[in-house]
């Protein structure tokens, strides 16, 4: 399993279309196959930042989560309501291993 974890600062008074359109990419992306979790987090601290934290079963998902058309037109509105370029890291899951216990 591959966790990715992705941190985006929205522009100011572009949160409300951020969240829209992030809302979206998320209920296409819960439907892959290959999916098993995707939370979509505003922060309580810094205006404007949000993470994406998503699972998935293996590098073949994440791929194929790209090329979806749900993500392609996140991509597309998301770069125009950031105030910067977003950052994004991945892991490898150590627990828990089973996959069916990170299933939403």
């Amino acid at each position: 399993m591959i966790v990715r974890i992705i941190t985006i600062q929205v522009a100011p008074s572009k949160e409300k279309e951020f969240e829209e359109v992030t809302r979206r990419n998320h209920r296409g992306s819960v439907q892959e196959p290959g999916v098993l979790r995707f939370d979509v987090l505003r922060s309580l601290d810094t205006p404007g930042k949000y993470v994406l934290y998503e699972v998935y079963t293996d590098e073949g998902a994440t791929k194929a989560h790209k090329e979806t058309e749900h993500y392609k037109e996140w991509k597309e509105a998301a770069e125009t309501l950031t105030a910067g370029p977003r950052s994004g890291e991945a892991f490898a899951v150590i627990a828990p291993e089973d996959p069916e216990k990170w299933r939403s």
